[in-house]
């Protein structure tokens, strides 16, 4: 083996048996000295092996390389903190780390426990924040640091059952393209892997949904053939690569394309709105394919109820309207909290409610907060409590709690996972319930641009962004078969959110999607409302599993991820072939986003 790592230190988590052992040796065999962090769990969460860590250590150790163990869980802010210490104690100093440790808690969304998801987001979603914001400063102040993280097809694409495990791992990937940007002009870059391999993971996972997640080729599905892939990223070779998504397996490494929109609807009309009705006819057959025409145009939700979280201002107080005026009688849901969270106060949802009563239709307010389980069921039960049924859930509450990686506080990572991505399970789950019994419903999430292309400065926001995406994707599949939808919402609004972003922030950000000139309008938040609205008639209940992104006069269907380029060869990389492949291939006119100042 070359000696591509010599003098380097990496932190490898997960890495006391399957893809992280072999990750872990792979670098130490190039030269890297290792700290193999593995509590030692069981699959359920309890303590199985302990001396997992000490035996990969043993194993590096006499093939002559250098590494020590670390027990310590990752699911903390408190024990990332201890584990890069770890590493500086032990070796002086820092420049990789892996993030691959993970456990599974699969069960379909409407038996979900409170703990089933918190254990899953607290290993694999917060478990690779409390290493990398650990990692940052040290990468930051030295100018160099290499960062890989583990995302899955489960999470990218989606598998029934694991709604958990997707939110954590699309969060994974919509966190890394944020970090790379974070980091990226002092000289670290940061890139995600989704791996298909054979390890005890796997083996708990239903036979019909392996085969669906089986490769297109016949090829080996060894952990050890992840590896070399992680090792080049590590080393100097792949400097240029940042912020991306790879599919690895076998002989196999696939670059996934980010979201974009794949079609667009246009309201030609002068600062004009699309109305929810206009869905029936031009969105029907060039956005979304055919459904069928509501047989009550003018109250097509008549006599249904409706949760909206976050409806108070903004988006969802202009969704709550429309709902309304197709029919539906409204919770309308807001803590009536200023952005930083403090405050308490019914006023926002009872003004909303006023406004709905005096247009003729029904609502109350609630204040039960989204980032707990416990409210999310408060919310729902207030709608049964008070209407006595339930049909629709749409969840735009949100907050902002913006810092650079480097500089993030505990709870500025905690407070933004609670609301957005807690908080989208919290009322999805007990509604599921309802929904699957009854056999229809629709749920329409809130996702974000930050979270599916990546917004520096939002790491969190963009985890639980794109982890509201990926969840969305296998609540759809779960559901569907009950006649339920799901749908996730790219939004684009000026709300007292985005009012907060300093300008500075605002102009590294153009460019992704710019505005009409001179058309302020098209940002109205009340532009959103029209095909929330169309998503819960039954003209869209074809729709399912989908992220469209809204803005003004547009409405655009983003792609699912999809393979961009492709490099393979039969049988197992070496690190020197891929430093010879890959920058003719997947590295050609590869583009840094954030890349190194001088």
């Amino acid at each position: 083996m070359s000696e591509i790592l010599k003098g380097k230190v990496a932190i490898v988590t997960g890495s006391g048996q399957g893809i992280g052992r072999a990750v872990a040796e792979d670098l130490a065999a190039h030269g890297a000295k290792i700290l193999v962090v593995d509590p030692g769990l069981s699959l359920d969460g309890n303590v199985e092996n302990t001396s997992l860590a000490d035996e990969v250590v043993a194993g590096i150790r006499k093939a002559g390389g250098e590494a020590k163990a670390n027990t310590n869980s990752v699911a903390s802010f408190e024990s990332g903190q201890e584990i890069v210490q770890d590493a500086l104690d032990s070796f002086g100093g820092l420049d990789i780390v892996v993030t691959v440790a993970g456990i599974l808690r699969d069960r379909m969304i409407f038996n979900m426990t409170e703990d089933e998801w918190h254990d899953v987001i607290d290993v694999h979603l917060t478990g690779t924040f409390s290493i990398i914001r650990h990692a940052a400063p040290i990468f930051r102040s030295q100018k160099s640091g290499r960062i890989i993280t583990f995302s899955s097809g489960s999470g990218l694409f989606g598998n029934p059952g694991q709604s958990n495990y997707a939110a954590a791992k699309a969060g994974i990937a919509g966190f890394t393209k944020v970090v790379g940007k974070d980091l990226g002009k002092y000289g670290v870059t940061a890139n995600t892997i989704a791996p298909r391999a054979d390890t005890r993971m796997t083996a708990s996972v239903p036979e019909e949904y392996q085969k669906k997640a089986s490769t297109p080729f016949k090829d080996s599905r060894d952990p050890r053939d992840i590896a070399p892939f992680v090792t080049y990223l590590a080393s100097d070779y792949s400097s240029p690569i940042n912020s991306q998504v790879f599919e690895v397996w076998g002989g196999t490494i696939n670059q996934l394309t980010l979201p974009r929109p794949t079609v667009t609807l246009f309201n030609p009309i002068n600062k004009g709105r699309f109305q929810t009705e206009d869905f029936d006819v031009e969105g029907r057959g060039m956005l979304f394919g055919f459904g069928k025409k509501n047989n009550n145009s003018e109250k097509p939700l008549d006599g249904q109820v409706a949760v909206i979280t976050g409806s108070g201002r903004g988006i969802g107080r202009g969704i709550a309207l429309e709902l309304s005026k197709l029919g539906a009688n409204i919770v309308v849901n807001d803590v009536g909290a200023k952005l930083d969270g403090s405050g308490n106060d019914v006023g926002p949802a009872q003004s909303v409610v006023e406004e709905i009563s005096e247009l003729g239709g029904r609502a109350v307010a609630s204040t039960a907060s989204v980032a707990s389980v416990a409210g999310g069921k408060e919310i729902i039960n207030k709608a049964m409590e008070e209407f006595g049924r339930l049909d629709i859930v749409v969840t735009p509450a949100g907050i902002l709690r913006d810092r650079m990686i480097f500089n993030m506080s505990k709870e500025e990572w905690q407070d933004v996972i609670d609301v957005h991505l807690t908080g989208t399970f919290s009322v999805v789950a007990p509604a599921s319930k309802i929904f699957r019994e009854q056999k229809s419903g629709r749920i329409v999430t809130f996702s974000s641009v930050s979270g599916l292309i990546g917004y520096s400065g939002q790491s969190n926001y963009g985890a639980a962004k794109d982890g509201i995406a990926g969840f969305t994707r296998v609540v759809a599949k779960e559901l569907g078969k009950y006649g339920v939808t799901a749908n996730a919402i790219s939004p684009g609004a000026n709300t007292r959110m985005t009012q907060s972003v300093p300008d500075s922030t605002r102009a590294l950000r153009a460019g992704v999607f710019k505005p009409a000139e001179e058309d302020h309008f098209l940002y109205d938040p009340d532009d959103v409302a029209p095909i929330v609205g169309w998503l819960c008639t039954d003209s869209a209940s074809h729709v399912n599993g989908e992220v469209i992104h809204a803005v003004g006069n547009r409405v655009s269907l983003f792609n699912k991820y999809e393979v961009l380029r492709s490099v393979r060869k039969s049988g197992r990389w070496t690190v020197e072939e891929l430093a010879n492949a890959i920058p003719e291939t997947l590295g050609r006119d590869l583009i840094n986003p954030a890349p190194p100042q001088e």
